[in-house]
């Protein structure tokens, strides 16, 4: 089970996200991450997230993104939730399909599976229309953080 309140402090919740080009979403994302002395290197945790996603996007349902990366500059599992304003950021070189709702998710190397369990509940979440709906809506951390915490994270 994942304690996704001791994960999500308020300043890993950006709303209002307005990056715009994959680099810098992926910067913005991984900012608060930095802030908090989880990554210990901008650059190359956005540089391994970029070579992470060349593989294969990680944009799944329509409007959803969970870039991510395993990385020796990550010093334990972190991740950051940004909520875009209408119409969406575009993510995906090449595609149409807009993301409002970015999942970033900062892997430690030394424990290479420790995000499974947080990506699978992520998953769930996406699936969930009305949950998803209801995190589009917020308008403060605090909601945003109530509507993640609250789900059941299994």
């Amino acid at each position: 089970m994942i304690d996704l309140k001791s994960m999500l402090p308020k300043n890993h919740f950006l709303l209002h996200f307005a990056a715009k080009g994959q680099d810098a979403i992926f910067r913005a994302l991984a900012q608060p991450l930095v802030d908090d002395g989880i990554v210990t290197d901008l650059d190359r945790f956005v540089s391994e997230v970029a070579r992470r996603e060349a593989q294969i996007t990680t944009q799944i349902c329509k409007e959803i993104a969970m870039p991510h990366a395993r990385s020796e500059v990550v010093r334990r599992l972190g991740i950051t939730v940004a909520v875009a304003d209408e119409p969406g950021r575009l993510f995906t070189p090449g595609s149409k399909a807009k993301c409002r709702i970015f999942f970033m998710i900062a892997i430690p190397s030394f424990a290479p599976t420790a995000h499974l369990t947080l990506l699978q509940g992520l998953v769930h979440f996406a699936k969930d229309e009305r949950r998803v709906a209801k995190l589009l809506a917020t308008t403060t951390q605090a909601q945003a953080a109530t509507c993640l915490t609250s789900f059941k994270w299994e």
